[in-house]
């Protein structure tokens, strides 16, 4: 056995539970950075207007083309 006086006890017990705090934290801190959520964009529903194909655009603009025919189409709804 390893002959340790009093104070050294108390050191060696506050660095063993500082080193087991900072190990959780950084755990917890990159868990949490790797599983942040992704917002999406809510979909534009589209309907065209030449040859009736509905399709989904989630960017944000007032016109998207048709993947059918290439027609240029307003948004009808948005979620």
């Amino acid at each position: 056995m390893i002959p340790l006086s009093l104070p050294d006890w108390f050191r060696m017990f506050l660095v063993v539970n500082l080193s087991v705090v900072f190990a959780v934290t950084l755990y917890y801190s990159v868990r949490g950075y790797r599983r942040m959520p992704r917002h999406r964009a809510a979909p534009f529903i589209f309907r065209c207007s030449v040859c009736g194909h509905v399709y989904v655009d989630r960017r944000n603009v007032p016109m998207s083309e048709c993947g059918k025919c290439g027609a240029m189409n307003e948004s009808i709804k948005s979620f």
